[in-house]
């Protein structure tokens, strides 16, 4: 973009006089240039907001015109007496609405209790299976340990039996010892 055309977009000065001791003429195109680029930004913000801002009248228009005739529509029918005739058929056409309401909330109310007892039975279901699966890993352990408390239990009877015969053994030697020595005298 040269000099000329950046002055026919905005209306800035892009030239400065050249001095013995003045500005170096590149950083001030560069900064010139910047200057026009965030100018150029900043306008096209604008518009957006401004087309943006119009749009939204416009619809704030649309609905205030729209809010309008419901208010009419409503105040003429409030205004509006309620003919006799037409008042059990009206009441009738109520009453059905409301029970045709009442059938679809209970529909809705026996399929969601449904619903939650099923997932309360499946949660039934895990929880017997993991308390039948710790039972068993229980008894189990408890099999385990007992076999292991009878086969010490067994360890300790034989060591005492072998101690036992040791003794019973040693006794009777001792007393062949002293029946020999009481013999040999």
């Amino acid at each position: 973009m040269t000099v000329e055309s950046r002055t026919e977009l905005v209306p800035l000065r892009t030239w400065f006089g050249l001095r013995w001791r003045g500005y170096d003429r590149g950083e001030v195109d560069d900064y010139v240039a910047e200057l026009e680029t965030d100018l150029r930004l900043a306008m096209a913000d604008r518009d957006a907001a401004e087309t943006r801002a119009e749009v939204l009248a416009n619809r704030l228009k649309a609905l205030q015109e729209e809010n309008s005739v419901l208010q009419e529509g409503l105040h003429r029918i409030c205004l509006t007496p309620i003919d006799p005739k037409g008042l059990p058929e009206r009441l009738a056409r109520m009453v059905q609405l409301a029970e045709d309401e009442r059938r679809e909330v209970i529909r809705d109310a026996n399929i969601k209790a449904l619903m939650i007892v099923a997932e309360a039975e499946a949660r039934q279901r895990e929880l017997d299976e993991a308390a039948a699966s710790k039972r068993e890993e229980a008894k189990e352990d408890f099999r385990l340990a007992m076999s292991l408390r009878r086969a010490e239990a067994l360890r300790a009877l034989a060591e005492l039996r072998d101690i036992a015969r040791d003794e019973a053994a040693r006794i009777v030697a001792e007393a062949r010892v002293e029946v020999a020595g009481v013999d040999g005298r």
